[in-house]
């Protein structure tokens, strides 16, 4: 065994020896050969399909209706994946609402699905159809196995998979409930100022590029999240659009061609706007705050009894109530066959509807479908007197009038998604037998007209231009905070070399609560031309004298001393004044900014107050066209020179 083991041994060394030898040969061959491609290697194909994800996008907890009939929670499918729901549930407490499992209900990617309490009255509220509900269903809505009831102190509202495992949660409010899922404190609603927990919706930031809810299972996923001064601090009520891109999530944007006129208030503001009004030939529609204008009102009287269909949108509630004068305005539309609605409770409205807006503030109309006016002035004799061989004073404001094909029709879209009295019950009918939207006391007479003295009124002409311009249509509520669009992305933008000079009726100091200040609450729009300024651009603010009362915390005078305060102790050229060149006031809501070579001008209904751009109906035009921006620029100028 031993020699046969010997053998062995002699016989592997040799055979390590010939094997040593002829690797040293190959390493020796390699070193003088190029190396050989590597082979291919052919991974297996995996089949499946593409994940899904799908999150809590927003709740309707605490509705303002009597029993919350339109409580609601919105699915929205961010993944790559569908969805089918057979089997899942939300659970809100004690209470769940599972679909069926023999539902075949799929929530595709992108796809969004509200479900309810009562779809009916979702419909009501929202203006757009729910997909399913667990109290009652109608058209063709899936019906929930369960109810579900929304605490509205606070609590948890839970999102899990047909094996009952958590797929989302909010955690809201008032409630010390930390579930898995969630790792953080409760999500809170923005309630400063004018908004109020009752009768807002509950809503996840959307990622400003790809458009979709964000989700890091924290309160800072939601809209209301005070740390957030950019994209947080929001507010949202049913009935508004800005879900999408196609209903306001963004400003309609683009370049267009047409014919572009700027006209200046008071002494040039009502021969082009009764002439548009007087060309019509088909239809006018109106959004307007208030009409106060009586010549005007009896222009479009007599359009209508020509056959033009005319629809007017009025203000239900603006401060102070509906004048007599305004009632006798509105009486002779709907006398000659004008459909008048006010943005107030329909007879039939659910105990405790809100109307959609704080105010519809806005001052635009679109008249056969082709052309458009914003403007930033209400139809009044004190905003639109009649020309004079003498000059004329009065509000100070602006109006903007186009023929472009993208300008008129995202003015057609806006006005159609508010003007829907079928659906919506807040489209309160002029009646004139109603003691509120009716027609005025039987003796009511014409009161005389303003009268504003003034030396000279040098804006009358209309300044009009043709080509092509850059414009975005901005709208309050929707998109008028956005810091990557309209207003605020070109106060961004601005920077050493680059101008801004803003004429406001208002910019308020602060936002908020009365009593706070900038810190706490600041006012974005004001700190982003302080921004810029800070950047090297050269800002100026013109602001209101006739209506502020200095004596307020958040008044013109309190602004321009916080303005000049800022810019002296750093250094800036910021300047701001308060004026009234017109002897009516500057109600005028201006916006101009040059960005090297472009020449942006933006004109609407738009203050400088936190209800404006966060719970009004507002609407600003902003037009890249240097014409119209030298003459608005002229006009601020001239302006600026006589304020203090």
């Amino acid at each position: 065994m031993s020699s046969i083991n010997c053998a062995l041994r002699m016989a592997l060394l040799l055979l390590g020896g010939m094997l040593a030898s002829i690797l040293f040969a190959g390493d020796a061959a390699l070193a003088q050969e190029p190396t050989p491609a590597p082979a291919a290697v052919y991974l297996p194909i995996i089949h499946g399909s593409p994940p899904s994800q799908v999150l809590i996008a927003a709740a309707y907890i605490d509705s303002s209706i009597s029993y919350e009939p339109d409580e609601a929670v919105l699915l929205w499918n961010v993944g790559h994946g569908a969805q089918a729901l057979a089997g899942w549930s939300l659970t809100a407490g004690a209470k769940r609402a599972t679909f069926p499992i023999t539902s075949t209900l799929t929530l595709e990617p992108g796809a969004r699905l509200w479900c309810t309490a009562n779809t009916d009255q979702f419909r009501r509220s929202f203006g757009t159809e729910a997909g399913c509900a667990w109290a009652t269903a109608d058209q063709g809505a899936l019906m929930l196995q369960g109810e579900l009831t929304l605490a509205n102190t606070g609590g948890v509202l839970t999102l899990t998979d047909a094996e009952q495992a958590p797929v989302d949660v909010l955690v809201y409010a008032n409630t010390t409930q930390q579930p898995v899922g969630w790792q953080s404190a409760p999500a809170l609603l923005y309630t400063r100022g004018l908004a109020t927990s009752s009768g807002q919706v509950w809503q996840r930031k959307l990622d400003p590029q790809a458009d979709l809810p964000v989700d890091t299972d924290t309160a800072q996923d939601w809209a209301g999240d005070l740390t957030d001064a950019s994209w947080g601090r929001r507010v949202r009520q049913p009935g508004w659009g800005g879900w999408v891109r196609h209903d306001g999530l963004r400003p309609p944007t683009g370049v267009d061609t047409g014919v572009w006129s700027v006209a200046i208030g008071p002494e040039g503001l009502y021969a082009p706007l009764s002439e548009l009004l007087n060309s019509a030939t088909q239809t006018i529609d109106l959004g307007l705050y208030t009409l106060e204008h009586p010549v005007l009102a009896q222009l479009l009287a007599d359009v209508v009894k020509r056959g033009v269909q005319v629809r007017l949108l009025l203000d239900g509630a603006p401060p102070g109530g509906i004048s007599d004068l305004q009632r006798w305005c509105v009486s002779q539309l709907a006398t000659a066959g004008a459909d008048v609605r006010y943005l107030a409770l329909a007879d039939d409205a659910p105990n405790g509807y809100k109307r959609r807006y704080r105010f519809t503030h806005a001052k635009y109309g679109v008249v056969d479908g082709q052309r458009i006016f914003v403007g930033t002035e209400n139809l009044t004799l004190d905003a639109m007197p009649l020309p004079s061989d003498q000059p004329v004073g009065g509000r100070r404001g602006f109006y903007l009038f186009t023929d472009a094909p993208g300008v008129v029709t995202a003015l057609r879209t806006l006005f159609a998604a508010d003007w829907r009295p079928t659906v919506f019950a807040d489209m309160h009918a002029f009646d004139p037998s109603d003691p509120k939207y009716g027609a005025p006391p039987a003796d009511f007479t014409l009161p005389e007209a303003p009268v504003y003295v003034v030396a000279e009124s040098p804006f009358a002409e209309v300044v009009r231009t043709e080509g092509s311009a850059a414009y975005t249509l901005i709208s309050a509520p929707e998109n008028v905070l956005r810091p990557d669009a309209g207003i605020l992305a070109l106060l961004a933008a601005a920077g050493p070399g680059d101008e801004i000079a803003l004429m406001q009726m208002y910019e308020d100091k602060f936002w908020g609560e009365g009593s706070s200040n900038p810190i706490a609450d600041p006012n974005p729009r004001l700190e982003a031309v302080i921004a810029a300024a800070r950047r090297g651009a050269r800002a100026r603010l013109l602001l209101d004298g006739y209506f502020d009362d200095p004596d307020e915390l958040r008044s013109n005078q309190a602004t321009v001393e916080y303005v000049r305060a800022i810019a002296a102790a750093e250094g800036l050229d910021f300047e701001a004044r308060i004026g009234n060149p017109t002897e009516g006031g500057i109600h005028a809501k201006l916006v101009l900014v040059r960005l090297g070579a472009q020449w942006w001008s933006a004109v609407g209904s738009l203050n400088g107050g936190e209800t404006s751009h966060k719970l009004n109906r507002e609407v600003v035009l902003a037009v890249e066209q240097r014409v119209i921006y030298e003459r608005l620029y002229s006009v601020f100028a001239h302006d600026w020179r006589i304020a203090d």
